[in-house]
């Protein structure tokens, strides 16, 4: 109390009235907010929650991710920071690097602000272990889960993009269907190389083992890949790229070889990263804005969350020219 009321130039009983929310009292509206400002500054946290001395206050949504240093988690972030914003909200983001420890100083400073509501994002869609303090708030896992099936989960549609992708290269009249797909042990490249089978199947063909190549999601390994199979006796007609990164190195292979895309070879990658229109690239939409928009409008419903509920939104198909 006197290291705020020294800070703000005003009397320690002022302060203590204003911290202690007495009602009854008449203290200028300036001289109260200027109190509470101090006080937040100054990291108090005992007595009422700050917020709740304040006639009007904003709500606000914890958001808890592991990283923001890539493209995928900014457009989570944007697509939150969208529909908060439209729903007169705000969120409070804390990177935790994916560290348990961290998650619970973030969910300590979320319940000093009062918050109640917290989203749960991830890189990359996989399975998660947070902190046990996240079950004492209300929250939705965003493009992860939890691996015993708990809580509710939004994520990407990955298998049925899989699926879409064999389904749309055989419309067009390709027969020999690749894939390069992402990190073999990652849970989203084989959603999407189950659902790539799938889809083929459906089509009435079938994915040779030669004409699937695992990668790194990266560039270098997609264009590795791509000579590879351009290699084979006899290559494919059309290569389902898990990511646009690695359908950018494979196109790099293709002009190097002196073949023609889609002329001699079908290519369609998933992410719609923002050089994908550039390149003419088609691909598949990750909806993270949709996703992050789903997320926040169950959040702030009636809907229990503690039953276990996974809702899968779906990727999008754009066409370009690199497929016929």
């Amino acid at each position: 109390m006197i290291d705020v009321a020294r800070r703000a130039g005003v009397s320690q009983t002022t302060v203590s009235l204003v911290l202690n929310n007495i009602a009854g009292i008449r203290i200028a509206e300036a001289t109260r907010a200027h109190v509470i400002e101090t006080a937040r500054d100054l990291g108090y946290s005992p007595g009422p929650m700050l917020h709740e001395l304040q006639a009007e206050h904003v709500p606000i949504i914890g958001v808890l991710i592991n990283e923001i240093s890539s493209a995928y988690p900014i457009d989570i972030i944007d697509g939150l920071h969208v529909t908060a914003r439209a729903a007169a909200m705000q969120l409070a983001v804390f990177v935790t690097d994916g560290v348990v420890e961290r998650e619970a100083e973030a969910l300590q400073s979320l319940r000093r602000l009062g918050v109640e509501s917290v989203i749960y994002a991830n890189t990359f869609t996989a399975a998660v272990h947070p902190t046990e303090d996240l079950s004492n708030f209300r929250h939705v896992y965003v493009n992860c889960f939890r691996n015993d099936g708990s809580g509710t989960a939004v994520i990407p549609g990955e298998r049925a993009a899989g699926f879409a992708a064999a389904q749309y290269l055989i419309a067009t009249g390709c027969r020999r269907l690749a894939t390069i797909t992402g990190d073999d042990w990652h849970s989203s490249a084989q959603r999407r190389l189950s659902g790539f089978r799938r889809g083929a199947k459906a089509g009435g063909l079938s994915i040779e083992p030669a004409y699937v190549r695992h990668g790194d999601w990266g560039h270098r390994r997609g264009r590795e890949a791509m000579i590879e199979l351009l290699a084979l006796p006899q290559p494919p007609d059309a290569v389902f790229c898990q990511n646009d990164m690695l359908a950018r190195g494979a196109l790099a292979a293709i002009a190097e070889a002196g073949l023609s895309v889609p002329g001699d070879i079908s290519v369609l990658g998933l992410d719609e990263r923002e050089f994908a229109r550039d390149l003419g690239l088609s691909t598949m939409l990750l909806p993270h804005a949709e996703m992050a928009e789903r997320a926040i409008n169950i959040l702030t419903g009636p809907r229990r969350l503690d039953l276990p509920a996974t809702i899968s939104i779906r990727c999008r198909l754009i066409p370009r020219q690199t497929t016929r």
